[in-house]
């Protein structure tokens, strides 16, 4: 996923010229150096940490297309970059002398923490990987950190992922008493006579608006009230909780008896909490149907006698 991120082999003309156009003061420091390769060689280097920050030796390729706008700005042959490109040791020494003046710094552990802490809390937002990649490579890219191997990116988001997994989880479950994780479980095990489970009356669809199926949404609600769940989801952010509790409607019973503990309960939690509103919003739409029915009766049925009676004033009028 990195890779495909940073891919800068189609970047379009008005990008190239976006990210590797050269300022005064970067093409006296490239002149600097001996050797029209060298030179070149250099200036691929210091663009390429900018953009998309990448040392060279991380690339496997780099574009014609850049390399030609690249050597354009500094007047050199742009086949000359495959003379340095043979070159690692003239290459490294370029790169330490990038850090050095432009403030570039290898990723350590001290970043590495920094940026878990600051990576969960965004994953206990969104733990897209997508999301979260971009957000670690501006912060990257903020603090000048020379963007590491692709394993070591993909490492940093697994693990701020799970971190954040692991406190939602616990948000959700640390406070269930044994008598709720016991109900949580009956809800998903199927009964001996049936076969079904009371999940799956819980997500039945009561049919048309009735008062049948009002009493149906209300028996559902009631039941899920009874377990108690009082849990804060205010500590939760609104999307992840959403993501959760939609990905909790997605499992079949068997599924949820799959996961471990904290997992199991989380889900059906989220998913049984988002539930609870959705049926309460269906009652106030039946209420309001049935409500709506009734006075829609009451209107005709007056507006019947109002003719009725209409009718029995004319004839008293013509029999006068």
């Amino acid at each position: 996923m990195l890779e495909s991120i940073l891919n800068i082999d189609h970047l379009s003309e008005a990008e190239i010229i976006d990210y590797y156009s050269l300022s005064d003061s970067d093409i006296e420091l490239i002149n600097s150096h001996k050797r029209n390769h060298n030179r070149l060689g250099f200036a691929v280097q210091l663009c390429l940490l900018r953009y998309p920050g990448y040392s060279l030796n991380k690339l496997k390729n780099v574009s014609n297309n850049i390399i030609k706008y690249i050597s354009s700005q500094i007047n050199i042959d742009p086949k000359l970059f495959s003379v340095y490109a043979q070159r690692s040791n003239t290459s490294q020494e370029h790169l330490e002398e990038i850090r050095q003046i432009f403030g570039y710094k290898n990723f350590d552990d001290t970043y590495n923490k920094k940026f878990l802490n600051i990576l969960k809390q965004r994953a206990m937002e969104n733990d897209s990987t997508l999301f979260l990649m971009k957000n670690a490579i501006d912060l990257f890219r903020k603090d000048k950190i020379i963007l590491p191997a692709a394993s070591a990116m993909e490492k940093l988001i697994n693990t701020a992922k799970n971190r954040a997994e692991v406190s939602i989880f616990s948000i959700l479950t640390d406070k269930l008493s044994s008598k709720q994780k016991n109900r949580l479980e009956k809800i998903i095990n199927p009964e001996e006579k049936s076969g079904k489970t009371l999940l799956f009356w819980l997500r039945e669809i009561p049919g048309h608006s009735s008062p049948e199926s009002f009493v149906k949404v209300i028996q559902k609600l009631k039941y899920i009230r009874g377990i108690g769940l009082n849990i804060d989801t205010i500590l939760i952010h609104p999307n992840r909780f959403l993501q959760l509790a939609r990905l909790g409607s997605r499992y079949e019973p068997y599924s949820f008896r799959r996961f471990g503990e904290k997992k199991r309960y989380a889900l059906l939690v989220a998913h049984l909490l988002l539930l609870s509103q959705e049926l309460t919003d269906y009652a106030i739409e039946i209420h309001d149907s049935q409500t709506e029915k009734i006075q829609t009766k009451k209107k005709k049925k007056k507006k019947k006698k109002q003719k009725q009676k209409q009718k029995k004033k004319k004839e008293k009028d013509i029999q006068y």
